[in-house]
């Protein structure tokens, strides 16, 4: 399996299923895709206009996703699996409706400090400072084998820190954390 972080919160995952997640990329993915998966409502969690560009399948987003934008896709709720894509809780700041996805061990939970309890090699989280000790309290639940930052643009430093500053206080606690550059390809 191969995972490649696009920029904001946009993971791209090439396995059995070619998958996208968060389509608000700074990178464009390329090829088909045979999902193409939405956390929540947040416009740097989706860009109408970038969706656009992506040759996809199926598109599973919450309904007030769904509805906010005006597209059509599968409405997903926690508890659901579509295609090999479990869909499970999330609880994003000042969305109306959330979800976290996880994939063959690839766990993607939006902009969430709390996570499900899943089995998770790999666990793409967003960075904030004020979080970082609910982002550690979750990954000591979860035990991935490497947490991947995301939720930032590598283009401006003072970003990039929430990043290292988050890979500093997990390693300090025993947690593996990589941070990718735009691109870069991790293969699990």
């Amino acid at each position: 399996m191969k995972l490649r972080w696009l920029g904001n919160s946009c993971v791209e995952i090439l396995a059995e299923k070619r998958v996208l997640i968060d389509p608000n990329y700074l990178l464009k993915p390329e090829g088909k895709f045979d999902l193409v998966l939405v956390t929540h409502e947040h416009s740097d969690h989706i860009a109408p206009e970038k969706l656009k560009e992506i040759n996809y399948d199926k598109l599973l987003a919450p309904k007030a996703t769904l509805e906010e934008y005006g597209i059509s896709g599968i409405e997903v709720k926690p508890g659901m699996e579509v295609d090999g894509v479990e869909v499970l809780e999330s609880w994003c700041w000042k969305a109306k409706e959330s979800v976290s996805y996880l994939y063959k061990g690839v766990l993607h939970s939006g902009d969430s400090s709390r996570f499900p309890e899943v089995n998770a090699k790999v666990v793409f989280t967003a960075c904030f400072p004020d979080f970082y000790e609910d982002y550690v309290r979750e990954m000591k639940k979860i035990k991935p084998e490497v947490v991947i930052p995301i939720h930032y643009n590598p283009e401006k430093p003072e970003k990039k820190k929430n990043a290292e500053g988050l890979k500093e206080r997990l390693e300090k606690e025993g947690i593996n954390c990589r941070i990718l550059e735009i691109g870069e390809i991790l293969e699990i």
